[in-house]
């Protein structure tokens, strides 16, 4: 029988990832060609590791190791591309990465501990960044905004995660000689893809026992700043209807406000008790439910009306604020009338 080591599988599941992500995504954006390259290098360490331990082919070691700390790196600039476009200022991890290199080839008995602080750190910039800045993903559609912060977050943890696989990886060469090194890496690239179907469903809808459509906001801690802030965005919604603007992100709003994002982001956080996200889709849920009213325009074009990039996110979006799916909302109005 072919032995075929599970990191084969954590192989193709990621090439499958890959694919999938071209042929969906915008190649001319920054962003997400820094995103498919982080994929397509987790599959090409996913295919080394699979080589290295499933069939003992000892020569590609060293490229295991050259590849390992370009990963925490590439994640770093990915998210960071969607808080602003890199820079040649931004660019300092490069020399970390030179250093992890540098390490390798002249002291190579220090490249486990180099490797191990560059995941540590990279993993805690990025729990860093998900914790302190709030909606800092300026660059993110409004809709995607908290998915790609729950994405952050795991990615950070991850990578956290993978320092600690490290931290055993040496301990066990100390006490065993590396007997259970196998069984490591293995765990590693099958809880990597977990993380991967988790960020993919991390914005799963919750419940609520209060309509958000027309209940009170809460008004607590609101500065005169705050408060002007949140009435120039109501107009904005109300009058303008900049809500059903499918591109519309953080960046793009703070813009027509002429403030500084963080400002308005902080704004929305301190008066509205949510992120800038669930704020704009709070205002194109109640949209749609009036189109579901007064229309026979299918989900889908309700969907894209209301300022929707698809509908799964509108679906998703909806059952959160209403607890209905737009279905279920059409069907009562139906039984009302």
């Amino acid at each position: 029988m072919i032995f075929v080591p599970l990191p084969l599988f954590a192989t193709l599941g990621l090439v499958f990832i890959l694919i999938q992500m071209v042929r969906s995504r915008d190649m001319g954006l920054q962003s997400n060609q820094l995103f498919i390259g982080l994929v397509a290098l987790y599959a090409l360490q996913s295919l080394l590791l699979c080589l290295h331990w499933g069939y003992e082919l000892d020569g590609i070691a060293i490229w295991i190791a050259m590849l390992a700390p370009v990963l925490p790196v590439i994640a770093y600039f990915a998210y960071l591309s969607l808080m602003n476009r890199l820079t040649a200022a931004m660019l300092w991890p490069l020399a970390i990465l030179a250093g992890n290199w540098a390490v390798l080839f002249l002291i190579p008995s220090f490249a486990d501990v180099a490797i191990l602080m560059t995941y540590l750190g990279f993993g805690a910039a990025l729990l860093r960044h998900a914790s302190t800045s709030g909606d800092a993903l300026e660059l993110v559609h409004i809709s995607q905004a908290d998915n790609m912060m729950r994405a952050m977050i795991l990615t950070g943890a991850a990578l956290v995660f993978s320092a600690l696989i490290d931290v055993f990886v040496i301990v066990d060469f100390i006490r065993t000689g590396g007997q259970n090194i196998g069984l490591s890496v293995t765990l590693v690239q099958t809880i990597f893809l977990l993380c991967i179907g988790f960020a993919a469903i991390a914005g799963e809808p919750g419940s609520t026992q209060e309509d958000p459509i027309e209940a009170a906001l809460p008004e607590k801690n609101i500065t005169e700043e705050d408060g002007a802030i949140i009435k120039r965005l109501l107009h904005l919604f109300e009058a303008e209807a900049l809500h059903h603007d499918t591109e519309l992100n953080l960046r793009r709003l703070s813009r027509r406000l002429n403030l500084p994002s963080r400002s308005v982001s902080q704004a929305i956080n301190k008066t509205q008790n949510e992120s800038v996200s669930q704020f704009v889709n709070r205002f194109r849920v109640k949209h749609a439910c009036k189109l579901l009213e007064d229309t026979d325009q299918t989900i889908l074009q309700i969907s894209l009306a209301a300022g929707f990039m698809t509908k799964s996110n509108f679906n998703r979006e909806f059952a959160r604020i209403t607890n209905h799916t737009p279905s279920n909302w059409r069907k009562q109005r139906d039984a009302s009338t």
